[in-house]
């Protein structure tokens, strides 16, 4: 009986799914670099969390289900454990402990796990992948920096005869047991898009301290109208544009603004960019292996098509003082992840604060230049960053007096370059090598390089 069962769900699969079956990677890399090595007592930034993932993981495994409008994919990565990294082993990604040449790997996994059906009218997603919202590098609202978003993500589109409507809905827990309360970010976007216009208005709404009911999960309903406790609402419009080779974007994001009669004294905060890309020579996209947690992704559906060659890209990004604050810790607009960490910041877990959205947070100023280069086998891109950065701290105390000039960076403000190349070459789709380079100055200097192989293998596929 089991084993006519067990033909009958063979059965099932091989009729349903036109790709389905388990899938195993490997991908050791080695760096030479002078990141600090630091004690058990340290406490870890969220660009600690970014270095760290810039890192792909040693291995992985996992299974997935899929067909021409459906997926369904379930991914275990075996990755060095964050302690290990940070206390010296950064020298390459081998899972092992940080004091001891013994096998230990990250246990916070998966990190990869969801469902997607998409046809011409609907795109659903619901589990575990990073997010993005927008085509720019970064993003207010969602950007993909994080390492994951637990999410239910909703995408509606009628079209027109000059165009097209669209609605974008989205739900993000985040770890309640951080703060022995859960946290739930809610937003949704809507719009229309032409031939060569892309124009919208997005809204957000983090819910903390409480769970989210009937009037908060409505999806055709205005946050700024709910008057609700525990509840930081913020919104946006943005609009694309192609010209030409040229495709321009931009946002306007606005947290608080501060009206006369308004009854509350919170200061205007806000955070803009512009950005464009222009396609100098067309070319092919790059077709490598499924090796990274990005490639994973789920990114909003933009005016623009993805697409290969030489690309040019500049975008300028801004955001005030005050941007995603709030006087209680649960308020801010803050996505803390938690670690099960071997030995640091005293051992057991780990909290690291990132952001929802723009990944360096409040009170920046940021220029970004980005020379790229893509063919079906071959991906590269020349990255400058200039940053400005305020006195001001999401963690620094937020409430009346209000002691900064909304808008302009606090004094004393700190400037930083960072300098990276990366590339990719992959001669089968089932294999890739890759280098990079990168540099930081300003402050304390810091370099990189690393150097690695990837394989990817796939077993009893139907």
């Amino acid at each position: 009986m089991k084993r006519l069962l067990l033909l009958f769900l063979i059965a099932i699969s091989v009729g349903l799914c036109a790709k389905t079956g388990l899938f195993l990677s490997i991908y050791p890399v080695l760096s030479l670099n002078n990141y600090t090595v630091h004690d058990r007592e340290y406490q870890p930034d969220f660009d600690d969390l970014r270095t760290y993932f810039f890192y792909p993981a040693f291995a992985s495994a996992g299974v997935e289900l899929s067909g021409s409008s459906y997926r369904a994919l379930f991914r275990l990565d075996f990755r060095q454990d964050i302690t290990s990294f940070l206390r010296g082993r950064s020298w390459s990604n081998f899972p092992i402990r940080h004091n001891a040449y013994t096998l230990y790997i990250d246990t916070d996994l998966p990190r990869v796990g969801f469902a997607e059906f998409e046809n011409d009218f609907l795109r659903i997603s619901a589990g575990k992948r990073r997010l993005h919202f927008g085509p720019a590098t970064y993003n207010f609202v969602l950007s993909e920096t994080v390492p994951y978003f637990e999410h239910l993500w909703l995408d509606l589109g009628a079209d027109v005869l000059s165009g097209k409507y669209f609605y974008s809905f989205f739900v993000i827990s985040s770890d309640r047991s951080i703060f022995d309360s859960p946290r739930t970010l809610i937003g949704h976007s809507v719009g229309y898009e032409g031939s060569s216009t892309r124009i919208g208005f997005v809204e957000t709404n983090l819910i903390s301290n409480t769970f989210p009911d009937l009037r908060d999960i409505g999806p055709f309903m205005v946050f700024h109208n709910n008057y609700a406790k525990n509840s930081n609402v913020n919104a946006g419009l943005f609009v694309e544009s192609r010209i030409g080779i040229l495709e321009l974007y931009g946002m306007l994001y606005a947290d608080d603004i501060l009206i006369p009669g308004d009854r509350t004294e919170n200061p205007t905060s806000l955070g803009w960019y512009l950005g464009g890309e222009a396609a100098l020579i067309d070319g092919n996209d790059y077709v490598g292996p499924v090796l990274w947690d990005e490639q994973f992704g789920l990114r909003e559906k933009t005016l623009f098509n993805k697409s290969g060659g030489l690309k040019l890209k500049y975008e300028h990004y801004h955001s005030t003082p005050y941007l995603y604050n709030r006087e209680f810790e649960e308020g801010k607009y803050i996505n803390p992840i938690r670690f099960n960490a071997d030995d640091i910041e005293g051992g057991a877990y780990l909290v690291i604060n990132g952001f929802y959205g723009f990944p360096y947070g409040p009170d920046i100023s940021l220029d970004l230049l980005a020379l790229s280069y893509e063919t079906r086998k071959i991906f590269t891109e020349l990255r400058i960053e200039y940053i400005r950065q305020g006195s001001y701290r999401i963690e620094n105390f937020y409430g009346e007096p209000f002691e900064f000039d909304w808008y302009r960076l606090a004094q004393p403000i700190t400037r930083k370059t960072r300098l990276s190349l990366n590339f990719h070459y992959s001669p089968d789709e089932k294999q890739e090598i890759t280098f990079s380079a990168s540099m930081a100055f300003g402050g304390k200097s810091e370099f990189s390089l690393k150097i690695g192989c990837g394989r990817f293998f796939s077993f009893l596929r139907f």
